[in-house]
């Protein structure tokens, strides 16, 4: 049986319908009771559904390798993933998770192996092609536009034919998508007055708008508050009810035991294990992640007494707008100390560390580092005193994009690597090796851009910098 039908959330199925196309429904029988869930399969006229083929993965990714100059991020990978299920991609930063998913997003192209979808074999050759394919990708970081509403995010880019909007229609369409899947949202509200949670929802309706059936997201919880990642859950089993499946990458594992049906593990560029969730604790894909048993945590005893290291007394520390972002903080940090901040993003936290390390400048309050008051030094005077900061947005703040990995290890090291002022490149390649070789930096070479590594090795580099 064929017959037509519209998309999910789209209430015309023909000419005004954002340059989506209709689906076609194919039913075939197959053995068993009853259809369950069903396939979407790419054709030449966009989406067939098909019932759910015994054994037969929704997405099949088959021996993928790629390889950014002499690195190999992926060596043969194979990632089966199965209609209506929540799939996490679980590894180490630069395991390979995140290539793996622009690969299937059209944003990278696969050096060699096979994307299958519903058991046919597709090619997609940039992200047209995925969204074409019903595969979409919310990334890490928002794409949102800030001064937009959130309709108009939603919609941009399949406004329909014609110089008008008609924000009528596409309201309707929205509020029909966002109640079949439980996703509130203002949608009047411009997205920078919106928490990150719902921005969140915002970029998950995008990608159903554009008629996503797969869809992945990069390192959703990164920025969400502990209720905002329960909340996130919840919209993703709506998701997954409504008949999407998804994909989302992380390193954590509690989210992995908590959300996921099956986990996939990588390492390296390679697929470690594929497993469900409930035949394995979190102790099992530690295991998995890192390639060895951790031993038994030792009985947690505070470092023995001395000096303390750091002094803070009552710090007030102005914000982006002039009022105090900290007010009155004061801590201590011995040595051997590891001290966490914690709170909701927004609350301070990235003022406080950029006034310990001298880039944000104090209205009161002292910082005493070693005995020595350094609550007006230079950033140079920390840095020779041992003071290291690693940013919060390291794409922003901790790199120079289009200079090499050499170059960015070397940031702000200078005076101290080369005495004179005269700059040698060979002994900055050098270091840059050794730094790229003790903290397993998966890169090309030293000369390599930085902005061309992932996002875990940036952050390696990072480390290795501090």
């Amino acid at each position: 049986m064929i017959k037509s039908t519209p998309h999910p959330g789209h209430s015309d199925p023909q000419g005004d319908r954002s340059g989506i196309r209709p689906a076609v429904a194919v039913s075939l029988p197959h053995q068993g009771s009853g259809c369950g869930a069903s396939y979407p399969l790419p054709g030449a006229h966009g989406w067939r559904s098909v019932c759910r083929i015994v054994n037969t993965p929704l997405v099949d990714l088959r021996g993928i390798w790629k390889r950014f100059g002499d690195v190999v991020a992926l060596a043969g990978v194979d990632v089966a993933v199965r209609a209506g299920e929540i799939h996490a991609l679980l590894g180490e930063n630069g395991a390979g998770k995140t290539t793996l998913v622009n690969v299937l997003a059209g944003l990278y192209r696969a050096d060699a192996g096979e994307i299958r979808l519903a058991g046919r074999s597709v090619r997609i050759a940039g992200p047209r092609d995925a969204v074409a394919l019903g595969i979409g990708m919310v990334h890490q970081h928002s794409e949102l536009v800030g001064q937009a509403s959130a309709l108009e995010n939603i919609v941009l880019g399949h406004e329909g034919p014609g110089p008008l909007l008609r924000r009528a229609r596409r309201r309707a369409d929205v509020e029909a998508l966002a109640a079949r899947y439980g996703l509130t949202v203002d949608l009047d509200a411009p997205v920078r007055t919106l928490p990150v949670g719902v921005q969140q929802k915002v970029e998950i309706l995008k990608a159903l708008y554009r008629g996503a059936r797969v869809l992945i997201l990069d390192e959703p919880t990164t920025l969400l508050t502990p209720q905002e990642v329960d909340r996130l859950f919840g919209t993703l089993r709506e998701v997954t009810a409504g008949g999407v499946t998804v994909i989302f990458i992380t390193h954590k594992i509690r989210e992995v035991l908590t959300a996921a049906d099956r986990v996939t593990v990588m390492r390296r560029g390679q697929v470690v294990a594929t497993v469900r969730v409930d035949e394995v604790d979190a102790a099992r894909l530690v295991e998995l992640m890192i390639g060895q048993r951790l031993p038994e945590a030792a009985p947690d005893h505070p470092p023995a007494g001395g000096a303390p290291v750091l002094v803070v007394t009552d710090l007030v520390v102005p914000g982006d707008r002039g009022a105090p972002a900290v007010r009155g903080v004061s801590l201590t940090v011995g040595a051997g100390e590891l001290v966490g901040i914690a709170g909701v993003s927004g609350n301070g936290q990235r003022e406080l560390g950029e006034a310990l390390v001298g880039l944000r400048p104090v209205a009161s309050g002292r910082v005493v580092l070693d005995g020595v008051d350094i609550t007006r030094a230079t950033v140079a005077a920390r840095l020779d005193r041992g003071v290291a900061f690693v940013p919060e947005d390291r794409l922003a703040d901790g790199i120079l994009p289009r200079q090499s990995v050499a170059d960015t290890l070397l940031l702000g090291m200078h005076r101290v690597v080369f005495p004179g002022w005269r700059y040698d490149p060979r002994r900055a390649e050098a270091l840059a090796r050794e730094a790229i070789a003790a903290y397993r930096i998966a890169a090309p070479g030293p000369t390599a851009p930085t902005a061309a590594l992932s996002g875990g090795n940036i952050q390696k580099v990072l480390v290795a910098r501090a």
